[in-house]
C-alpha cells in the first residue's frame, strides 16, 4: 500500500500491517555512573522531551554501527565499551524492533553536531526508573529501563 523512507504499510490477508526500519536506544552511562537523557524537539510540533539518545536505522546498516553514528552525530561522542543489552522485537498489527544498548567511556570528540539535541541531563538509575514508572517514556522504554533497573539489582555492574 505504501512504502515510505521509514515504514511500510501492507495488506496482508485483509488486515493492514506497518513494518517501522527499526532503532537504536542507548543507555550513555557517565563517569559517576549517571544515565544521560537527552531533551529534544518532538518531529512537528514546539513540544520537548526527555529520551533515551539513539535513532532509526538506516538501509543496510548494522544496528551497533547506527548506535555510534547516531552518537557522533547528535551528541559529538564516541564510547570506548559497547554492550547490546536488549532486543525488543513486536510483530502483528504494527512491527518493530528495537536495539537498546550500554554504552561507557564517553569522550567528546567533535563540537559539529546535528543540532538536534537542545540539551542532556544526566540521573541516577533510581530517578531514570522512576520517571519511567510514572510513564514519562513510550511503553517500551519503559520495559527496557525496567530491566535495566532490575538487571543491575542483580548484579549486573554499570
Amino acid at each position: 500500500m505504501f512504502e515510505g523512507n521509514y515504514l511500510k504499510v501492507t495488506v496482508e490477508d485483509g488486515i493492514e500491517r506497518v513494518y517501522l526500519r527499526g532503532s537504536v536506544h542507548t543507555f550513555l552511562i557517565t563517569e559517576d555512573n549517571k544515565i544521560r537523557l537527552t531533551l529534544e524537539r518532538r518531529l512537528g510540533s514546539d513540544e520537548l522531551r526527555e529520551k533515551i539518545q539513539g535513532g532509526i536505522v538506516e538501509t543496510n546498516e548494522a544496528p551497533l554501527a547506527t548506535a555510534k553514528r547516531e552518537l557522533y552525530e547528535e551528541l559529538g561522542m564516541e564510547a570506548g565499551e559497547w554492550e547490546e543489552f536488549l532486543i525488543q522485537d513486536s510483530s502483528g498489527a504494527v512491527n518493530d524492533t528495537r536495539h537498546y544498548y550500554i554504552a561507557k567511556g564517553l569522550c567528546k570528540v567533535t563540537d559539529e553536531i546535528d543540532g538536534e539535541i537542545i540539551e542532556t541531563k544526566d540521573y541516577t538509575l533510581k530517578e531514570l526508573y522512576e520517571k519511567a514508572m510514572n510513564g514519562q517514556f513510550s511503553p517500551m522504554t519503559q520495559a527496557a529501563i525496567a530491566r535495566l533497573h532490575f538487571s543491575l539489582s542483580e548484579g549486573l555492574e554499570l
